[in-house]
Protein backbone atom coordinates (compact mmCIF):
# COMPACT_ATOMS: atom_id res chain seq x y z
CA UNK A 1 0.00 0.00 0.00
CA UNK A 2 1.23 3.32 -0.87
CA UNK A 3 0.94 7.02 0.76
CA UNK A 4 0.48 9.99 -1.26
CA UNK A 5 -0.89 13.33 -0.47
CA UNK A 6 -2.92 11.88 2.33
CA UNK A 7 -4.92 9.80 0.26
CA UNK A 8 -4.80 5.24 0.21
CA UNK A 9 -4.17 3.85 -2.65
CA UNK A 10 -4.51 -0.03 -2.89
CA UNK A 11 -4.93 -2.89 -5.82
CA UNK A 12 -6.74 -6.09 -6.39
CA UNK A 13 -7.45 -8.43 -8.77
CA UNK A 14 -10.89 -9.11 -9.85
CA UNK A 15 -12.52 -12.72 -9.75
CA UNK A 16 -10.87 -13.77 -12.56
CA UNK A 17 -7.04 -12.17 -11.54
CA UNK A 18 -7.14 -10.81 -15.35
CA UNK A 19 -7.32 -7.33 -14.49
CA UNK A 20 -6.69 -5.04 -11.67
CA UNK A 21 -8.54 -2.29 -10.56
CA UNK A 22 -7.01 0.93 -8.34
CA UNK A 23 -8.99 2.65 -5.65
CA UNK A 24 -8.03 5.64 -3.83
CA UNK A 25 -9.55 6.25 -0.36
CA UNK A 26 -9.17 9.28 1.92
CA UNK A 27 -8.26 9.99 5.13
CA UNK A 28 -12.18 9.24 6.56
CA UNK A 29 -11.46 5.48 4.90
CA UNK A 30 -14.17 6.75 2.21
CA UNK A 31 -14.46 5.84 -1.66
CA UNK A 32 -13.14 9.03 -3.07
CA UNK A 33 -12.01 7.77 -6.88
CA UNK A 34 -12.18 4.33 -8.58
CA UNK A 35 -9.59 4.30 -11.44
CA UNK A 36 -10.05 2.60 -14.56
CA UNK A 37 -9.63 -1.27 -14.34
CA UNK A 38 -6.62 -2.00 -16.42
CA UNK A 39 -5.42 -5.40 -18.06
CA UNK A 40 -2.15 -7.27 -16.19
CA UNK A 41 -1.63 -9.61 -19.00
CA UNK A 42 -0.80 -5.95 -21.03
CA UNK A 43 1.88 -3.63 -20.04
CA UNK A 44 0.65 -4.18 -16.00
CA UNK A 45 3.68 -2.01 -14.10
CA UNK A 46 3.19 0.91 -16.92
CA UNK A 47 -0.37 1.19 -16.73
CA UNK A 48 -0.75 0.84 -13.00
CA UNK A 49 1.62 4.17 -12.61
CA UNK A 50 0.33 6.50 -15.00
CA UNK A 51 -3.73 5.23 -13.87
CA UNK A 52 -1.83 6.48 -10.31
CA UNK A 53 -1.03 9.03 -11.36
CA UNK A 54 -4.14 10.59 -13.32
CA UNK A 55 -6.20 9.14 -10.25
CA UNK A 56 -4.67 11.84 -8.06
CA UNK A 57 -5.47 15.07 -11.20
CA UNK A 58 -8.83 13.60 -11.69
CA UNK A 59 -9.61 13.42 -7.89
CA UNK A 60 -8.41 16.47 -7.27
CA UNK A 61 -10.95 17.89 -10.12
CA UNK A 62 -13.46 15.75 -8.73
CA UNK A 63 -13.16 17.51 -5.34
CA UNK A 64 -13.39 21.07 -6.60
CA UNK A 65 -16.49 20.22 -8.03
CA UNK A 66 -18.12 18.82 -4.63
CA UNK A 67 -20.44 21.80 -3.34
CA UNK A 68 -21.49 20.79 0.29
CA UNK A 69 -24.86 22.81 1.81
CA UNK A 70 -26.52 22.57 5.06
CA UNK A 71 -23.84 20.69 7.30
CA UNK A 72 -23.25 18.43 4.23
CA UNK A 73 -26.65 16.99 3.96
CA UNK A 74 -27.18 18.80 0.39
CA UNK A 75 -24.35 18.08 -2.32
CA UNK A 76 -24.05 20.12 -5.44
CA UNK A 77 -21.95 18.37 -8.52
CA UNK A 78 -21.36 18.62 -11.70
CA UNK A 79 -21.03 15.83 -14.38
CA UNK A 80 -19.00 15.78 -17.43
CA UNK A 81 -22.08 14.87 -19.62
CA UNK A 82 -24.01 18.06 -18.48
CA UNK A 83 -23.52 21.89 -17.92
CA UNK A 84 -26.04 21.93 -14.73
CA UNK A 85 -25.35 21.47 -11.45
CA UNK A 86 -26.67 18.65 -10.00
CA UNK A 87 -27.78 17.60 -6.53
CA UNK A 88 -28.59 14.78 -3.96
CA UNK A 89 -29.86 14.71 -0.28
CA UNK A 90 -30.51 11.58 1.75
CA UNK A 91 -34.08 11.47 2.88
CA UNK A 92 -35.11 9.72 6.38
CA UNK A 93 -35.63 5.96 4.95
CA UNK A 94 -32.14 6.65 3.94
CA UNK A 95 -32.85 6.91 0.17
CA UNK A 96 -30.96 9.29 -1.95
CA UNK A 97 -32.31 11.93 -4.18
CA UNK A 98 -30.89 13.01 -6.96
CA UNK A 99 -32.10 15.51 -9.77
CA UNK A 100 -30.99 17.94 -11.67
CA UNK A 101 -31.10 21.56 -10.68
CA UNK A 102 -31.33 22.78 -14.53
CA UNK A 103 -29.23 26.06 -13.92
CA UNK A 104 -26.05 26.22 -14.52
CA UNK A 105 -25.71 29.53 -11.98
CA UNK A 106 -24.06 27.67 -9.01
CA UNK A 107 -26.13 30.56 -6.67
CA UNK A 108 -29.40 29.35 -8.55
CA UNK A 109 -28.43 26.23 -8.05
CA UNK A 110 -27.71 26.46 -4.46
CA UNK A 111 -31.43 28.13 -3.58
CA UNK A 112 -32.97 25.25 -5.58
CA UNK A 113 -31.31 22.34 -3.92
CA UNK A 114 -31.65 23.95 -0.24
CA UNK A 115 -35.71 24.54 -1.72
CA UNK A 116 -36.19 20.86 -2.79
CA UNK A 117 -34.09 19.77 0.20
CA UNK A 118 -36.58 21.70 3.17
CA UNK A 119 -39.55 20.65 1.25
CA UNK A 120 -38.77 17.03 1.00
CA UNK A 121 -38.07 16.97 4.72
CA UNK A 122 -41.70 18.70 5.36
CA UNK A 123 -43.59 16.57 3.22
CA UNK A 124 -42.09 13.67 5.03
CA UNK A 125 -43.16 14.96 8.54
CA UNK A 126 -47.09 15.10 6.89
CA UNK A 127 -46.22 11.88 5.32
CA UNK A 128 -46.19 12.36 1.81
CA UNK A 129 -43.73 11.32 -1.07
CA UNK A 130 -40.19 13.07 -0.33
CA UNK A 131 -40.52 15.28 -3.82
CA UNK A 132 -43.54 16.23 -5.75
CA UNK A 133 -44.35 14.68 -9.27
CA UNK A 134 -44.26 16.44 -12.06
CA UNK A 135 -47.71 16.58 -13.89
CA UNK A 136 -46.31 14.26 -16.41
CA UNK A 137 -45.06 11.55 -14.31
CA UNK A 138 -48.23 11.28 -12.52
CA UNK A 139 -50.75 11.23 -15.97
CA UNK A 140 -48.33 8.40 -17.14
CA UNK A 141 -49.00 6.64 -13.37
CA UNK A 142 -52.91 7.19 -14.33
CA UNK A 143 -52.26 5.81 -17.59
CA UNK A 144 -50.98 2.58 -16.61
CA UNK A 145 -53.50 2.18 -14.07
CA UNK A 146 -56.18 2.46 -16.56
CA UNK A 147 -54.45 0.18 -18.79
CA UNK A 148 -53.92 -2.44 -16.15
CA UNK A 149 -57.33 -2.55 -15.31
CA UNK A 150 -58.59 -2.87 -19.05
CA UNK A 151 -56.03 -5.65 -19.43
CA UNK A 152 -57.62 -7.55 -16.33
CA UNK A 153 -61.40 -7.17 -17.64
CA UNK A 154 -62.30 -4.61 -14.57
CA UNK A 155 -61.66 -1.02 -16.79
CA UNK A 156 -64.51 0.63 -18.28
CA UNK A 157 -64.58 1.29 -21.89
CA UNK A 158 -64.61 5.16 -21.36
CA UNK A 159 -61.28 4.59 -20.07
CA UNK A 160 -59.76 4.30 -23.69
CA UNK A 161 -61.19 7.87 -24.04
CA UNK A 162 -59.59 9.12 -21.16
CA UNK A 163 -56.17 7.45 -22.16
CA UNK A 164 -56.16 9.35 -25.34
CA UNK A 165 -56.92 12.64 -23.71
CA UNK A 166 -54.31 12.82 -21.13
CA UNK A 167 -51.59 11.22 -23.61
CA UNK A 168 -53.00 13.75 -26.79
CA UNK A 169 -53.86 17.05 -24.82
CA UNK A 170 -53.04 16.82 -20.98
CA UNK A 171 -49.09 15.81 -21.08
CA UNK A 172 -48.26 17.91 -24.18
CA UNK A 173 -50.10 21.12 -22.26
CA UNK A 174 -49.40 20.51 -19.01
CA UNK A 175 -46.68 17.97 -18.88
CA UNK A 176 -43.83 20.01 -17.60
CA UNK A 177 -45.90 22.19 -14.66
CA UNK A 178 -46.70 20.73 -10.77
CA UNK A 179 -50.31 19.99 -10.70
CA UNK A 180 -50.38 22.55 -6.87
CA UNK A 181 -48.96 25.39 -9.69
CA UNK A 182 -51.87 24.89 -12.02
CA UNK A 183 -53.96 27.83 -11.94
CA UNK A 184 -57.02 28.84 -13.44
CA UNK A 185 -55.12 31.28 -16.00
CA UNK A 186 -53.54 27.75 -16.88
CA UNK A 187 -56.79 26.45 -17.46
CA UNK A 188 -57.98 29.34 -19.66
CA UNK A 189 -55.00 28.97 -21.88
CA UNK A 190 -55.23 25.06 -22.07
CA UNK A 191 -58.81 25.30 -23.47
CA UNK A 192 -58.42 27.69 -25.72
CA UNK A 193 -55.27 25.58 -26.96
CA UNK A 194 -57.37 22.72 -27.03
CA UNK A 195 -60.12 23.60 -29.17
CA UNK A 196 -57.74 25.01 -31.61
CA UNK A 197 -56.76 20.97 -31.89
CA UNK A 198 -60.26 20.21 -32.38
CA UNK A 199 -61.20 22.99 -34.73
CA UNK A 200 -64.34 22.61 -33.39
CA UNK A 201 -66.18 23.78 -30.14
CA UNK A 202 -66.37 20.89 -28.11
CA UNK A 203 -69.75 18.94 -27.06
CA UNK A 204 -70.51 19.05 -23.25
CA UNK A 205 -70.01 15.06 -23.79
CA UNK A 206 -66.65 16.14 -24.95
CA UNK A 207 -65.70 18.49 -22.10
CA UNK A 208 -67.38 15.98 -19.54
CA UNK A 209 -64.51 13.38 -20.42
CA UNK A 210 -61.60 16.13 -20.74
CA UNK A 211 -62.72 17.47 -16.72
CA UNK A 212 -62.71 13.38 -16.20
CA UNK A 213 -59.34 12.46 -17.07
CA UNK A 214 -57.93 15.49 -15.64
CA UNK A 215 -59.77 14.44 -12.64
CA UNK A 216 -58.83 10.98 -12.80
CA UNK A 217 -54.75 12.35 -12.40
CA UNK A 218 -55.83 14.41 -9.47
CA UNK A 219 -57.20 11.34 -7.82
CA UNK A 220 -54.26 9.69 -8.55
CA UNK A 221 -52.16 12.01 -7.00
CA UNK A 222 -53.60 12.49 -3.66
CA UNK A 223 -53.53 8.24 -3.58
CA UNK A 224 -49.79 8.02 -4.16
CA UNK A 225 -49.47 10.96 -1.46
CA UNK A 226 -47.71 13.35 -4.12
CA UNK A 227 -50.34 15.97 -3.07
CA UNK A 228 -52.78 16.07 -0.20
CA UNK A 229 -56.49 16.22 -0.80
CA UNK A 230 -56.37 19.74 1.23
CA UNK A 231 -54.75 21.22 -1.83
CA UNK A 232 -57.26 23.45 -4.15
CA UNK A 233 -56.48 22.07 -7.67
CA UNK A 234 -58.73 23.54 -10.97
CA UNK A 235 -60.93 21.86 -12.40
CA UNK A 236 -61.59 21.86 -16.39
CA UNK A 237 -65.00 23.22 -17.68
CA UNK A 238 -67.59 21.84 -18.72
CA UNK A 239 -69.85 24.20 -20.25
CA UNK A 240 -70.48 23.92 -23.72
CA UNK A 241 -72.72 23.36 -26.44
CA UNK A 242 -75.51 20.49 -25.82
CA UNK A 243 -74.75 17.50 -27.88
CA UNK A 244 -77.75 16.26 -30.13
CA UNK A 245 -79.35 12.43 -28.69
CA UNK A 246 -78.62 10.10 -30.70
CA UNK A 247 -81.40 8.76 -33.11
CA UNK A 248 -83.62 5.62 -32.73
CA UNK A 249 -85.16 3.81 -34.95
CA UNK A 250 -88.85 3.08 -36.20
CA UNK A 251 -90.29 0.02 -35.66
CA UNK A 252 -90.67 -0.17 -39.41
CA UNK A 253 -87.04 0.30 -39.59
CA UNK A 254 -86.30 -2.30 -37.19
CA UNK A 255 -88.14 -4.77 -38.91
CA UNK A 256 -86.00 -4.18 -41.78
CA UNK A 257 -82.64 -4.00 -40.17
CA UNK A 258 -83.67 -7.82 -38.93
CA UNK A 259 -85.21 -9.17 -42.50
CA UNK A 260 -81.74 -8.55 -44.26
CA UNK A 261 -79.49 -9.82 -41.44
CA UNK A 262 -81.41 -13.21 -41.91
CA UNK A 263 -79.49 -13.51 -44.82
CA UNK A 264 -76.86 -10.70 -44.90
CA UNK A 265 -74.50 -13.16 -43.42
CA UNK A 266 -74.80 -15.95 -46.23
CA UNK A 267 -72.06 -17.15 -48.89
CA UNK A 268 -69.80 -14.75 -47.09
CA UNK A 269 -66.55 -16.87 -45.67
CA UNK A 270 -64.07 -15.91 -43.43
CA UNK A 271 -64.05 -13.23 -40.52
CA UNK A 272 -66.87 -10.92 -42.35
CA UNK A 273 -69.15 -14.02 -42.51
CA UNK A 274 -68.87 -14.55 -38.67
CA UNK A 275 -69.17 -10.81 -37.82
CA UNK A 276 -72.51 -10.82 -40.01
CA UNK A 277 -73.89 -13.68 -38.57
CA UNK A 278 -72.93 -12.26 -35.05
CA UNK A 279 -74.19 -9.13 -35.76
CA UNK A 280 -77.84 -10.49 -36.17
CA UNK A 281 -77.57 -11.71 -32.59
CA UNK A 282 -75.97 -8.64 -31.05
CA UNK A 283 -78.57 -6.59 -33.03
CA UNK A 284 -81.65 -8.84 -31.11
CA UNK A 285 -80.37 -9.02 -27.61
CA UNK A 286 -79.18 -5.25 -27.70
CA UNK A 287 -83.36 -4.91 -29.06
CA UNK A 288 -84.80 -7.17 -26.14
CA UNK A 289 -82.62 -5.89 -22.76
CA UNK A 290 -81.42 -2.37 -23.05
CA UNK A 291 -78.28 -3.08 -22.42
CA UNK A 292 -75.39 -0.76 -23.37
CA UNK A 293 -73.28 -1.78 -26.65
CA UNK A 294 -70.01 -2.51 -26.08
CA UNK A 295 -68.48 -2.67 -22.28
CA UNK A 296 -72.02 -4.40 -21.39
CA UNK A 297 -73.00 -6.49 -24.36
CA UNK A 298 -69.34 -7.89 -25.87
CA UNK A 299 -68.18 -9.19 -22.06
CA UNK A 300 -71.33 -11.64 -21.87
CA UNK A 301 -70.92 -14.56 -20.56
CA UNK A 302 -73.49 -17.74 -20.35
CA UNK A 303 -72.06 -17.72 -16.49
CA UNK A 304 -73.55 -14.66 -16.63
CA UNK A 305 -77.48 -15.97 -17.74
CA UNK A 306 -79.83 -17.42 -14.99
CA UNK A 307 -83.15 -18.19 -14.73
CA UNK A 308 -85.36 -15.55 -12.09
CA UNK A 309 -88.26 -17.76 -11.26
CA UNK A 310 -91.33 -15.42 -9.61
CA UNK A 311 -94.90 -16.68 -9.30
CA UNK A 312 -94.19 -19.90 -11.34
CA UNK A 313 -93.14 -17.49 -14.39
CA UNK A 314 -89.41 -18.04 -15.67
CA UNK A 315 -87.57 -14.92 -16.62
CA UNK A 316 -83.63 -14.47 -18.07
CA UNK A 317 -82.32 -12.46 -15.79
CA UNK A 318 -78.49 -11.29 -17.29
CA UNK A 319 -75.91 -9.92 -15.26
CA UNK A 320 -74.00 -7.17 -17.07
CA UNK A 321 -71.19 -4.31 -15.95
CA UNK A 322 -70.56 -1.14 -17.46
CA UNK A 323 -70.39 2.54 -17.51
CA UNK A 324 -72.42 2.88 -14.10
CA UNK A 325 -71.54 -0.66 -12.38
CA UNK A 326 -73.12 -3.91 -12.44
CA UNK A 327 -76.92 -4.89 -12.09
CA UNK A 328 -79.09 -7.49 -12.93
CA UNK A 329 -81.85 -7.07 -16.10
CA UNK A 330 -84.69 -9.05 -17.76
CA UNK A 331 -84.73 -10.38 -21.55
CA UNK A 332 -87.66 -10.36 -22.85
CA UNK A 333 -89.12 -13.81 -23.33
CA UNK A 334 -88.41 -13.59 -27.06
CA UNK A 335 -84.35 -13.53 -26.41
CA UNK A 336 -84.43 -17.50 -25.23
CA UNK A 337 -84.61 -18.07 -29.22
CA UNK A 338 -81.84 -15.65 -30.08
CA UNK A 339 -79.70 -17.26 -27.28
CA UNK A 340 -80.32 -20.88 -28.54
CA UNK A 341 -79.29 -19.43 -31.67
CA UNK A 342 -76.04 -18.26 -30.29
CA UNK A 343 -75.31 -21.46 -28.65
CA UNK A 344 -75.82 -23.61 -31.42
CA UNK A 345 -72.60 -21.56 -33.24
CA UNK A 346 -70.55 -23.34 -30.99
CA UNK A 347 -69.23 -26.81 -30.92
CA UNK A 348 -68.52 -26.32 -27.24
CA UNK A 349 -72.17 -25.35 -26.57
CA UNK A 350 -74.07 -26.61 -29.00
CA UNK A 351 -74.53 -30.16 -27.78
CA UNK A 352 -75.44 -29.03 -24.66
CA UNK A 353 -79.26 -28.42 -23.37
CA UNK A 354 -80.12 -24.84 -23.05
CA UNK A 355 -80.86 -25.64 -19.16
CA UNK A 356 -77.47 -27.60 -18.66
CA UNK A 357 -75.59 -24.71 -20.25
CA UNK A 358 -76.37 -22.39 -18.01
CA UNK A 359 -76.37 -24.67 -14.74
CA UNK A 360 -72.92 -25.16 -15.82
CA UNK A 361 -72.25 -21.07 -16.00
CA UNK A 362 -69.36 -21.56 -18.45
CA UNK A 363 -66.98 -18.22 -18.32
CA UNK A 364 -67.05 -18.21 -22.04
CA UNK A 365 -67.92 -15.11 -24.20
CA UNK A 366 -71.11 -15.24 -26.18
CA UNK A 367 -70.05 -13.01 -28.93
CA UNK A 368 -66.96 -14.17 -30.46
CA UNK A 369 -65.37 -16.34 -33.38
CA UNK A 370 -65.07 -20.09 -33.72
CA UNK A 371 -61.58 -19.95 -32.94
CA UNK A 372 -62.16 -18.22 -29.73
CA UNK A 373 -61.33 -14.41 -30.54
CA UNK A 374 -63.72 -11.37 -29.29
CA UNK A 375 -64.14 -8.92 -31.79
CA UNK A 376 -62.63 -5.84 -31.16
CA UNK A 377 -65.61 -3.82 -32.59
CA UNK A 378 -68.84 -3.98 -34.16
CA UNK A 379 -69.81 -0.61 -35.36
CA UNK A 380 -68.03 -0.56 -38.46
CA UNK A 381 -69.82 -3.62 -39.80
CA UNK A 382 -73.08 -2.07 -38.53
CA UNK A 383 -72.62 0.90 -39.93
CA UNK A 384 -72.22 -1.22 -43.47
CA UNK A 385 -75.46 -3.03 -42.55
CA UNK A 386 -77.16 0.83 -42.41
CA UNK A 387 -75.46 2.24 -45.83
CA UNK A 388 -77.02 -1.15 -47.77
CA UNK A 389 -80.30 -0.39 -46.10
CA UNK A 390 -79.83 3.51 -46.47
CA UNK A 391 -80.68 3.85 -42.68
CA UNK A 392 -77.89 5.74 -41.25
CA UNK A 393 -79.36 9.44 -41.07
CA UNK A 394 -82.20 9.84 -38.45
CA UNK A 395 -84.55 12.10 -38.64
CA UNK A 396 -82.47 14.86 -37.17
CA UNK A 397 -79.80 14.12 -39.64
CA UNK A 398 -77.61 12.46 -37.33
CA UNK A 399 -75.66 9.45 -37.86
CA UNK A 400 -77.28 6.14 -36.35
CA UNK A 401 -74.97 3.69 -34.25
CA UNK A 402 -75.50 0.23 -32.15
CA UNK A 403 -76.23 2.56 -29.92
CA UNK A 404 -79.54 4.03 -31.27
CA UNK A 405 -80.35 0.45 -30.43
CA UNK A 406 -80.46 1.13 -26.79
CA UNK A 407 -82.43 4.26 -27.49
CA UNK A 408 -85.16 2.53 -29.34
CA UNK A 409 -85.84 -0.03 -26.39
CA UNK A 410 -85.83 2.97 -24.34
CA UNK A 411 -88.54 5.27 -26.54
CA UNK A 412 -90.60 1.34 -27.17
CA UNK A 413 -90.74 0.77 -23.05
CA UNK A 414 -91.89 4.32 -22.23
CA UNK A 415 -94.45 4.21 -25.22
CA UNK A 416 -95.55 0.91 -24.13
CA UNK A 417 -96.28 2.69 -20.57
CA UNK A 418 -92.86 0.66 -18.25
CA UNK A 419 -92.48 2.51 -15.36
CA UNK A 420 -89.97 5.29 -15.88
CA UNK A 421 -88.44 4.33 -12.44
CA UNK A 422 -88.34 0.53 -13.61
CA UNK A 423 -86.89 1.35 -16.89
CA UNK A 424 -83.83 3.40 -14.61
CA UNK A 425 -82.95 0.52 -13.08
CA UNK A 426 -83.52 -2.09 -15.87
CA UNK A 427 -81.18 0.17 -18.00
CA UNK A 428 -78.62 1.41 -15.52
CA UNK A 429 -79.21 5.05 -15.97
CA UNK A 430 -80.94 7.81 -13.37
CA UNK A 431 -84.90 8.85 -13.78
CA UNK A 432 -83.30 12.90 -14.35
CA UNK A 433 -81.23 11.08 -17.66
CA UNK A 434 -84.52 9.55 -19.37
CA UNK A 435 -86.68 12.75 -18.29
CA UNK A 436 -83.72 14.70 -20.01
CA UNK A 437 -83.72 12.68 -23.22
CA UNK A 438 -86.94 11.77 -23.55
CA UNK A 439 -89.30 14.53 -22.29
CA UNK A 440 -90.37 15.06 -25.63
CA UNK A 441 -92.17 11.41 -25.20
CA UNK A 442 -94.54 12.63 -22.21
CA UNK A 443 -97.03 13.79 -24.70
CA UNK A 444 -97.34 11.03 -26.69
CA UNK A 445 -97.60 9.03 -23.80
CA UNK A 446 -100.22 10.59 -22.16
CA UNK A 447 -102.36 10.93 -25.65
CA UNK A 448 -105.23 8.86 -24.00
CA UNK A 449 -105.52 11.33 -21.51
CA UNK A 450 -105.01 14.41 -23.61
CA UNK A 451 -106.95 13.27 -26.57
Amino acid sequence: MKQRDALEIFSFTNYYGAHVTTVLLNASNSVKYAVKTASIVKQHKRVETLLERDSITDLAAAESRLVHLRDSEVVLFKVARSNYWQARFRIYTGKWIRFSTRRRNIDDARQIACDRYDEARYRERLGFTALIKRFDEMAKCCVTEMRRDIAAGTGKKIYTAYIAVIDTYLIPFFGQMYLTSITNRHIAEFEVWRNSQLRRPPKVSTLLTFATAFTRITQTAVEQGWISDKVPVPKLNVRGEKGQARPAFTNDEVARIQQHLKTWYVGVEGYTGEMRLMLRDLVDILMLTGMRQGTESMNLEWRHIEWYVEKDVRYLRIWVSGKTGARWLIAKHECLRVLERLQATHTDTAELSFDDLLALRMPVKLFRFRDGRKPFEMNKIFRRLLEDLDLVKGQAGTDRTLYSLRHTYATQELLAGTDIHTLARQMGTSVVMLERHYSKLTATMAAEQLA
